[in-house]
């Protein structure tokens, strides 16, 4: 995300969401999965997906109308596009980001509430409550992390060739243990999450088949004792949904779960003094207000200072991405 230049038509684009309101939809009711074995009338697709015949014919010319839906004889049938993107056996489904994007539509629409009071809107924790909604935003983050894992392992961010027990916290998916246990032979991980993130991460590892080497707990790592001892505790996305004395508290609490001469590495969407660079990490702040009420985008100056007041040592920023970056600093 980069600044715009907010000229006339850019500000008229802002109040073009209807097409990508029915592309959301079509997602979220898994339209295209229903299409995936052939051509359905709008009469058995409202059966099928439990919609209105009137609205789901309405609904159905509209998305044939935008070119995702071919239309013919009273029939529709998937794009080319729908099939490769839609269809949940598809090696390219975007499906899991288009469902996770919905659900944060309808969050987004309190934002003058969240304004008003400064107050979260979700009224699910899905980590906690929510499977469904979980599930989804995982298995999004999931998709777009493993390109970062890849770069972050191809610019030498992270070196792991002499650690051997890293600690993967907030491990949601556990994209970043496959792909490290996978580039570093010797390497065993210690994924700790909560129950329904354990549950997706499982399904991922028994997929990668690294159930010998990566380890999954269900934990919170606000309740109790925190695994020990580890030589590299990884830190991915789990600041931003924390308050600040929360993140000041962890990493106090991490420093004796790591051996001396350990790494600990944070990785999130870490800002500027100004707070506005990055762009993204300006608007996910309020994107953190609306879900759960404490959460924001970090600076570097604030994560230096809870790491430092903790005892960790040789920290240093590394901006090897235009959004996200890593914080590393060592015991």
């Amino acid at each position: 995300m980069k600044p715009d230049k907010w000229t006339p038509e850019r500000l008229e684009e802002s109040a073009n969401y209807w097409a990508d309101r029915l592309v959301l939809e079509a997602a979220a009711l898994d339209l295209p999965a229903q299409l995936a074995q052939g051509p359905l009338t709008a009469d058995e697709l409202a059966e099928r997906l439990g919609l209105d015949a009137r609205a789901a014919l309405l609904f159905l010319d509209a998305l044939a109308a935008l070119g995702l839906l071919n239309k013919e004889t009273g029939r529709y049938s998937n794009t080319e596009e729908a099939a490769r993107f839609l269809v949940p056996e598809s090696l390219d489904y975007l499906g899991h980001r288009l469902r996770a994007a919905r659900d944060s539509w309808e969050l987004w629409a309190r934002l003058p509430e969240a304004l008003r009071t400064g107050q979260r809107q979700r009224e699910k924790t899905p980590f906690r409550d929510d499977p469904v909604a979980a599930r989804s935003l995982l298995l999004s983050i999931h998709r777009n992390a493993r390109s970062r894992a890849a770069d972050i392992l191809l610019n030498g961010s992270v070196e792991l060739d002499d650690r051997r027990r890293m600690l993967d916290l907030g491990g949601g998916a556990g994209t970043y243990s496959v792909a490290f246990c996978r580039a570093y032979q010797e390497l065993h991980s210690t994924l700790v999450d909560r129950p329904i993130a354990a549950a997706v991460a499982r399904d991922v590892v028994a997929s990668a088949g690294l159930e010998d080497r990566i380890t999954i707990l269900e934990y919170d790592v606000d309740e109790g004792e925190l695994p020990a001892s580890y030589d590299f505790i990884w830190i991915s996305n789990v600041i931003h949904s924390r308050s600040f004395n929360a993140n000041r508290a962890l990493f106090e609490r991490l420093l004796s779960r790591l051996e001396p001469g350990g790494t600990i590495a944070i990785h999130d969407l870490i800002m500027e003094n100004d707070r506005t660079t990055p762009p993204a990490a300006a608007v996910f702040s309020l994107h953190m207000l609306l879900n759960n009420g404490v959460g924001r985008c970090y600076t570097f100056q604030e994560v230096n200072g809870w790491l430092d007041g903790a005892g960790f040592r040789d920290i240093h920023w590394i901006r090897d991405d235009e959004e996200l970056s890593i914080v590393t600093a060592t015991r």
